[in-house]
C-alpha cells in the first residue's frame, strides 16, 4: 500500500514539475532559515556549557555605588592580600574550588631562541592549579598538573603554540618544557590545549602563572557542591564578606557581593568590564521572528500550490471515491505526497549548508557545523519540522477534498471544487503579504537605525584620530619625535574615547546635601582637547596649568539645582566623591568649572550621555597611551612614518595602532551582524512570496486560459486583462497593510528600545512598503498575464 502511494506521489510529482520546483525551491529556503536559526539562537544559549559541571560555576560580582562590577578589587592593593577573598572563598561550606585571573588586550613579544612573535590576549592566574581544574579545556599535550604546581609557567592554545613553535607541533618533546620569553620573563611551557571555543564568555590565547597579578583586581570563580543552592552560597558568602575583606565592607558605597551562573553570563549579564560583548535577548528574538515569519510563507506556499493542484484532481478523486475509496485513504495519500515532497528537500538543504555556512559563521561570528548530518539532535529537528511542514499544507486539500461526495467531485464544472474560489486560497495570500510586509518594514527601520549611527555627529573629531600604545618610559621620546611628522597635527595624552561604559563617581555640588552617582571622569591634556576637536567655552586653550570643564548635561542638570543659569554656574565649586574624608578633613575631592564642553558620545549610542567631567592638565598621563590627530588623507603615510619612529625609539612592546573611527564602529559589531543577518532574510522572505505570487498566478492563468480567450475574441485588450489579474491583489494588500502596520510598528519600536539615540519611526514607511509590494506583485502578476493574454485566443478556447 505504502509503495503504490509512493509511485503515486511520484507520478504526481512529475506531472506537475513547474509547481513541485517551486515548492521544493521555497522548502528549501524555509529549512535553512530554520536551521540557522536554530543554530544561531542555540549557539548563542550554549555559552559556557562544554565545561564540566558548568552548573555549579558561578562567577563573583559586587554592587558598588548604583554600579555592578564583574572584577573584584584586592584589598588595599596590597601583594600580599592578593588571595585573601580567594581563601576566604574557600572556607564557605559547599564552595569545593575557587581561581582568579585577570585577561589583557595589550600586545606582547613573544620570544624562542630566535624566533620573536607578536601576541595579545593573556590571561594571568595566581591560582594556576584551581583554573586548571576549575575550568575544563581540551588538552592537547603536557600536562594542567605541571601548569598548577608552581609559577612562571605558560599554558599555550594550540594556534599561539604554531605560531611560536611551528612544524614541532608534531612532538610534544620538543614543545613541553621549552622556555620561552614573555613580556622580558621567562615562563616554561606546561601544556598546549585547543583553541578556546568561540561560545566562551572570555577567550584566551595562553595562560600564565603568576604569584601577582598586575592589576587593581581579579575576575573570580567558584566551584559549589552538588547539594548546595545557589541562594544558599551567596547568602553565606555575603556574611563571610566582613571577614574576608573588611575594607570593602566597611565602604558607605559598597552594596553587596553577588554570584552569577557561569551559563547566564553571556545572554543575562551586562555588568561593567564583561569580558567579551554579551549577548542580547532582542537580537534572539528578531531573528527567531523572521524565521518563524518565513517558515510560515514556506507553508502558505506549500499550502497554496498543493491546494491548487489538487483542486484541479476533483475527477480522479471522484473516481477512487466511486470505486470503494474511503475518505480516509484519500486524505492519507495527501498527507503522504505532502510530506515526501518536504523529505526530499532536506538532502537538498544538506548540500546547500556546506555552500553557505562558512559565509554565515563569518558574518555572524558563531562556528556552525556546515554538515546536517553532524548534529543528530539538529537533524532529527529539521526532519520533524519538514514533516511537520508536509502534513500542515496537506490538511487543506485533505479535509476539503476527501470529504466531497463522488459525484460532486466527479462533477468538474461545480464551482465549489475550483480553487480560484477556493477562500483560503484568500486567507493565505493575505497572511503572505501581511508576514511580508511587516517584516521589510522592521528590516527598513533596523537599517535606518544603523545608518543614523554611523553619521550622527558624536561630538568629537572620528577620522584622522589614533591611538598608539609604547612603554610608559619610552613615550615621551615618542611624541617628541611624532610631532615632527609633518601630516601630524597634534600628539596628546588622555583618555580614550569610543570606548565601553566604566566606572561613575559620586557627586555633589557645595552647599548642597544630594548626592549623584552617575558622572564619568576623563583626563586630558590640552594637546588631546585640540586633537579631538571638543568644543568648549574656555576659548583658547593653552597648556598651562589645570583646569576642569563639565558637559553640557551635567551644566544644565547643576542649573536646575541651583536655579541659575547655565553661564552663571563658572566658578561653582562640584565636590566628587562626598563621602570620603582626609586626615586634613577635607571632604571629597573639590573641583571649580572652569568651563563648559558640548554633549559628547564616547560610549554606543545605547548609553544615555550623563554628566562627564574633564580635568585638563600638560601633565596627564594614560599608561602609554598617545592620542594622536593627523590628516585622514595620508594615513598609509602617517601609519608607516610612526612605524618608522617607534623603531627608531627601540621600545621593548610591538607597536599596536587603533584607530578611534575602528574602536567605535567596533561597538556595533554584534548590531551589524544582526543587520546583515535579516537583511539576508528579508531579500530571501521576499523571494519566496514572490514565488508563491508567480507560481499561484501562473495557475489561476492556466485555470482561466478559456475564459481569457473568451474576452480576447470579445475586444478586450491586453492590458484590462492584465488589470482584472492584478485588480483583487489590491484589495489583499490593502488588508494586509492595515493588519501589518500595528505588529511593524510594535517590531521597530522593540528593536530601536535598544538605543538611547534613535530614529523616530515615520508611519509613511509603512505605506512605502506597502506601495512597493503592491507595485511588486503587480509586476509579476502583471507579466505573468500577459504572456497568457499574448496568445492565439483560438488555441485558448480549445483548452479543457
Amino acid at each position: 500500500m505504502i509503495s503504490t502511494g509512493l509511485k503515486i506521489a511520484f507520478r504526481g510529482f512529475l506531472r506537475n514539475r513547474f509547481f513541485t520546483s517551486f515548492n521544493l525551491l521555497s522548502l528549501v529556503g524555509g529549512l535553512f532559515v530554520a536551521f540557522v536559526a536554530i543554530g544561531y539562537i542555540g549557539f548563542e544559549n550554549s555559552y559556557d556549557e562544554f565545561h564540566e559541571n558548568s552548573e555549579n560555576i558561578y562567577r563573583v560580582g559586587w554592587t558598588y555605588r548604583s554600579q555592578d562590577y564583574s572584577i573584584l578589587g584586592f584589598e588595599n592593593g596590597a601583594d600580599d592580600k592578593q588571595l585573601n577573598v580567594v581563601n576566604g572563598l574557600k572556607k564557605i561550606p559547599g564552595v569545593e574550588n575557587v581561581a582568579q585571573f585577570i585577561t589583557s588586550d595589550n600586545l606582547e613579544f613573544i620570544e624562542w631562541g630566535d624566533k620573536r612573535v607578536q601576541e595579545k590576549g593573556f590571561l594571568t592566574t595566581n591560582t594556576p592549579l584551581e583554573f586548571a581544574s576549575l575550568f575544563t579545556w581540551s588538552p592537547l599535550m603536557g600536562s594542567f598538573t605541571d601548569f598548577g604546581k608552581d609559577f612562571n609557567k605558560v599554558l599555550l592554545t594550540k594556534s599561539t603554540a604554531f605560531k611560536i613553535f611551528g612544524g614541532a607541533m608534531n612532538n610534544s618533546s620538543e614543545i613541553i618544557g621549552q622556555v620561552i620569553n614573555i613580556g622580558q620573563e621567562n615562563y616554561k611551557v606546561a601544556a598546549v590545549i585547543e583553541d578556546v571555543p568561540m561560545n566562551s564568555h572570555f577567550d584566551f590565547t595562553l595562560a600564565l602563572s603568576n604569584p601577582r597579578i598586575d592589576y587593581w583586581g581579579s575576575r573570580v570563580y567558584m566551584g559549589v557542591a552538588d547539594n548546595i543552592s545557589y541562594d544558599e552560597v551567596q547568602l553565606r558568602m555575603n556574611q563571610a564578606m566582613a571577614k574576608i575583606n573588611p575594607s570593602v565592607v566597611k565602604d558607605p558605597l559598597y552594596k553587596e557581593h553577588f554570584l552569577q551562573p557561569l551559563e547566564d553570563i553571556h545572554l543575562k549579564s551586562n555588568i561593567l568590564y564583561e569580558l567579551k560583548t554579551p549577548g542580547n535577548y532582542s537580537f534572539i528574538y528578531l531573528i527567531g521572528g523572521f524565521a518563524i515569519f518565513i517558515l510560515i510563507i514556506t507553508l502558505f506556499n506549500y499550502a497554496n500550490f498543493t491546494l491548487a493542484i489538487k483542486s484541479k484532481q476533483g475527477k480522479s478523486i471522484g473516481i477512487k471515491k466511486a470505486m470503494g475509496a474511503k475518505s480516509f485513504a484519500v486524505a492519507r495519500q495527501f498527507i503522504l505526497e505532502g510530506v515526501l515532497l518536504a523529505l526530499l528537500a532536506v538532502p537538498i538543504l544538506a548540500l546547500l549548508l556546506a555552500l553557505i555556512v562558512p559565509s554565515f559563521n563569518s558574518l555572524m561570528g558563531v562556528n556552525l557545523s556546515a554538515s546536517l548530518w553532524q548534529n543528530p539532535q539538529t537533524f532529527f529537528l529539521i526532519v520533524g519540522l519538514a514533516i511537520v511542514l508536509g502534513v500542515l499544507a496537506s490538511i487543506a486539500p485533505a479535509l476539503f477534498l476527501s470529504t466531497k461526495n463522488a459525484l460532486s467531485l466527479f462533477n468538474q464544472k461545480l464551482k465549489d471544487n475550483r480553487f480560484e474560489h477556493f477562500s483560503i486560497r484568500k486567507y493565505l495570500i493575505v497572511s503572505q503579504f501581511v508576514i511580508l510586509i511587516s517584516i521589510t518594514s522592521v528590516s527598513y527601520f533596523v537599517i535606518q537605525q544603523m545608518d543614523f549611527i554611523e553619521n550622527k555627529d558624536v561630538g568629537y573629531k572620528k577620522e584622522g584620530v589614533l591611538y598608539a600604545y609604547t612603554s610608559s618610559e619610552k613615550q615621551n621620546i615618542f611624541q617628541e619625535r611624532l610631532r615632527q611628522v609633518p601630516w601630524i597635527d597634534h600628539v596628546g595624552n588622555g583618555s580614550s574615547f569610543g570606548i565601553g561604559t566604566f566606572n561613575q563617581t559620586t557627586y555633589k555640588l557645595k552647599g548642597i546635601e544630594e548626592v549623584f552617582d552617575d558622572a564619568n571622569q576623563l583626563y586630558l591634556d590640552y594637546e588631546a582637547l585640540k586633537a579631538y576637536g571638543i568644543e568648549t567655552s574656555i576659548g583658547s586653550v593653552e597648556a598651562t596649568g589645570r583646569k576642569t570643564i563639565i558637559n553640557r548635561t551635567a551644566a544644565e542638570k547643576f542649573a536646575n539645582v541651583k536655579n541659575v543659569s547655565v553661564e552663571e554656574l563658572i566658578g561653582t565649586t562640584v565636590i566628587t566623591e562626598p563621602e570620603y574624608t582626609s586626615e586634613e578633613g577635607q571632604v571629597g575631592f573639590p573641583f571649580v568649572i572652569d568651563g563648559i564642553f558640548e554633549d559628547v558620545n564616547i560610549f554606543s549610542l545605547r548609553e544615555q550621555v550623563e554628566p562627564y567631567f574633564i580635568t585638563l592638565s600638560p601633565n596627564v598621563r594614560m599608561a602609554g597611551v598617545s592620542i594622536i590627530s593627523f590628516d585622514s588623507e595620508k594615513t598609509d603615510l602617517v601609519t608607516d612614518k610612526i612605524a618608522s619612529v617607534y623603531e627608531s625609539i627601540g621600545d621593548v612592546l610591538p607597536l599596536e595602532i587603533e584607530f578611534l573611527s575602528q574602536n567605535i564602529s567596533s561597538l556595533y559589531t554584534q548590531d551589524k551582524q544582526t543587520v546583515n543577518l535579516i537583511f539576508w532574510m528579508n531579500i530571501l522572505a521576499i523571494v519566496l512570496a514572490a514565488m508563491g505570487i508567480i507560481g499561484i498566478t501562473v495557475f489561476l492563468v492556466i485555470a482561466r486560459t478559456k475564459e481569457i480567450g473568451i474576452r480576447k475574441v470579445l475586444g478586450a485588450s491586453e492590458f484590462h486583462i492584465i488589470k482584472s489579474s492584478v485588480r483583487e491583489y489590491v484589495l489583499y494588500i490593502t488588508i494586509a497593510l492595515l493588519i501589518s502596520w500595528p505588529i511593524a510598528y510594535y517590531g521597530s519600536k522593540q528593536w530601536l528600545s535598544n538605543f538611547a539615540y534613535r530614529i523616530e519611526i515615520q508611519h509613511l514607511a509603512f505605506l512605502i512598503v506597502g506601495l512597493a509590494v503592491f507595485l511588486g506583485t503587480s509586476i509579476l502578476v502583471g507579466t505573468v498575464a500577459l504572456n497568457a493574454a499574448k496568445k492565439n485566443p483560438v488555441k485558448s478556447l480549445r483548452t479543457e
